[in-house]
């Protein structure tokens, strides 16, 4: 495919319609007969979507909706990115116990605060050695289905 090959996508429409022609982009079955016919209709050749294996990362259902103010709701996924450090204020995702929970995370001395988004719910003040907890990561996207 020649990509120095200027496509002039609005040929064909009026100088009023040129002017939109952002509502009027041709469909991408169009563009391809124009840079190279031979390819025309398969669009799956332009397209690739390996998959990733990511040692770092995994996901989890959100098991409550304490962090809802923060956009992140029961049932929604995340994707959890394991680091060697973690920044206060940082949503992480802890394990507790048999319990995997999203909260704010707030180091002081040799505690960790976790917090809900709004300060009104449930405040952890635990050690770093409380038996059952552990860090898992911190969250780096939020993936919800709509419908």
């Amino acid at each position: 495919m020649d990509r120095a090959k200027k496509l002039n996508i609005s040929a064909g429409f009026s100088d009023a319609q040129a002017r939109e022609e952002f509502f009027r982009l041709p469909r991408v079955e169009f563009l391809l007969q124009e840079t190279n016919p031979a390819e025309a209709g398969e669009i799956g050749k332009m397209v690739m979507n390996e998959r990733l294996e990511i040692a770092d990362r995994f996901s989890m259902e959100v098991p409550d909706s304490r962090m809802s103010d923060a956009g992140i709701r029961k049932g929604d996924y995340v994707v959890i990115q394991r680091r060697k450090n973690y920044r206060p204020g940082d949503l992480l995702a802890v394990k507790l116990g048999d319990k995997a929970l999203i909260r704010r995370y707030f180091p002081t001395a040799n505690r960790i605060r976790l917090e809900c988004a709004t300060p009104d719910r449930q405040t952890m003040i635990l050690d770093m050695d409380t038996p059952g907890f552990v860090i898992l990561g911190c969250v780096v996207q939020v993936i919800r289905e709509i419908g």
